[in-house]
């Protein structure tokens, strides 16, 4: 799995199932953070919060799962804090 030592590990709820997502957080060029999920080797979606909501910029996942993966991130970075 590839997995940086910057990365995290967050409990979430895809398409049904409770999985372990490893997150990298990055930031587009104007500064603006945003995080690549993976499950395993594979990337799973990119997702950034806008305006209070959960939003996926890459990826192909429901709505639901979005915001599961979301919530778990903000969850884990006040855990961090």
């Amino acid at each position: 799995m590839y997995k940086s030592e910057n990365d995290f590990t967050v409990n979430a709820t895809v398409k049904g199932e409770l999985m372990d997502v490893t997150i990298s957080r990055s930031e587009t060029s104007d500064g603006a953070d945003f995080f690549i999920c993976r499950l395993g080797y594979n990337e799973l979606t990119q997702i950034r919060k806008d305006a209070q909501e959960w939003k996926q910029i890459w990826g192909d996942l429901e709505g639901e799962d979005v915001k599961s993966i979301g919530n778990a991130i903000e969850g884990a970075l006040l855990n961090q804090q």
